[in-house]
C-alpha cells in the first residue's frame, strides 16, 4: 500500500494533504508562503519542509504519486522529489484545482481563486479554455486579499488626514502594523519593507472591521468583489450563453467573509441567474492529492 501527496504552494501559505490509495485523507499540514515571485528560495524551502514534514511524521507507507500546484518557479523542487523518494509527479493547474476543492469532478464553467493573488478560468466539458488575471500584486490581482489590503491602508490614511470621514479601519491599521501615528507606515513600506503576505493577511482585519459596521470597511470590499466579479462575467460571456447552466467555483479566503461573498454573487447572479455557484469544501492541497488519485484510478480506455 502507498500513500499519494498534493503539494499546493501560495502566496501565503503552503499546504501538504496525503490520502491513501482509495482517496481517504490521511495528513494535512501547512507552512509558509512558496511564490518565488514574493519570497526567496530558503523561504520557500522552509515552507516546502514544514509542510511536507508535518503531514509525512507518522507516515510510513511509500510515495506513490504526487500533484503540484506551485506558484512562481520551484527552485527547491529537486529537494521535494528526493524526499518523497521521487515518485511519479504530476502538474496540477491552479485553476482546476479551485474546481476540484468545490466537489466538481468534471469542471464546465468558471473558477475564480480570490486568495493572496486572484484568477479567473473558464472551462468547457473539461477542458481549461481560457485564463484571465493571475498578474501578481503590480500588474493585477483585482480583487484578491493584497488587492483588499491596500484599498483598506489607502482609505485609512486618507482618513487619517482628514480626506475622508473617520473609520475604524485606522484602529485596524494600528494594530495590525503596530503603529500609532500613520505616519510611521511611510518607513515602514518604503525604507524596511513589507512581506506581500504580510499585506495580504490585513485584509482578514479589513473583513472583520466590515462586519462591525465600518462603512469604509464594506465599501472596500464591495468594491473588490465586484470588480473581481466584473472579471468573471466576461470570462462567462465567452463561454456561456446567459440562460445556459455552469459551475462557478468561488474559492479562496476572500470568499469567506460574508460581505464579500453575497456581493460577488448578487452581481453574477444577475447576469447568469442559472449558475451554479459553489465554495470550497476541502483544502486547495486535498484537491491537487485528489486530482492525481483521480489519473491513476481513472480506467484504462
Amino acid at each position: 500500500m502507498g500513500v499519494i501527496v498534493g503539494i499546493e504552494g501560495g502566496g501565503t501559505k503552503t499546504g501538504c494533504a496525503v490520502l491513501d490509495e482509495q482517496g481517504t485523507l490521511l495528513a494535512y499540514a501547512e507552512g509558509g508562503p512558496a511564490n518565488l515571485n514574493f519570497v526567496d528560495e530558503a523561504t520557500q524551502r522552509h515552507s516546502f519542509e514544514t509542510a511536507v514534514e508535518g503531514a509525512l511524521a507518522g507516515i510510513r507507507a511509500p510515495v506513490i504519486a504526487v500533484g503540484y500546484t506551485v506558484a512562481g518557479t520551484r527552485a527547491n523542487w529537486a529537494w521535494v522529489l528526493q524526499r518523497l523518494g521521487d515518485p511519479p509527479a504530476y502538474p496540477v493547474e491552479e485553476a482546476r484545482m479551485a474546481m476540484l476543492s468545490t466537489g466538481v469532478e468534471e469542471a464546465h464553467g468558471v473558477a475564480i481563486i480570490a486568495g493572496t493573488g486572484s484568477l479567473v478560468a473558464g472551462f468547457r466539458h473539461d477542458a481549461l479554455v481560457m485564463q484571465m488575471g493571475g498578474w501578481g500584486a503590480l500588474l493585477g490581482d483585482e480583487g484578491s486579499a493584497y488587492d483588499v489590503a491596500i484599498r483598506a491602508l489607502r482609505s485609512a490614511v486618507r482618513a487619517w488626514d482628514g480626506r475622508e470621514p473617520e473609520t475604524r479601519l485606522i484602529a485596524a491599521v494600528q494594530r495590525y502594523f503596530g503603529v500609532n501615528d500613520l505616519r510611521e507606515l511611510v518607513p515602514l513600506f518604503y525604507q524596511q519593507g513589507v512581506p506581500r503576505h504580510q499585506i495580504a493577511a490585513f485584509a482578514k482585519s479589513v473583513a472583520d472591521t466590515a462586519h462591525q459596521g465600518d462603512t469604509a470597511a464594506i465599501r472596500v470590499l464591495v468594491q473588490a468583489s465586484t470588480e473581481l466579479a466584473g472579471d468573471a462575467i466576461t470570462c462567462a460571456r465567452k463561454l456561456f450563453q446567459q440562460d445556459e447552466k455552469f459551475t462557478v467555483a468561488l474559492t479562496g479566503g476572500m470568499f469567506h467573509s460574508p460581505i464579500y461573498g453575497a456581493a460577488f454573487k448578487e452581481m453574477f447572479a444577475l447576469q447568469f441567474p442559472q449558475a451554479e455557484l459553489r465554495q470550497a469544501v476541502m483544502a486547495p492541497a486535498v484537491a491537487v492529492a485528489r486530482a492525481v488519485w483521480k489519473r491513476l484510478t481513472r480506467p484504462t480506455p
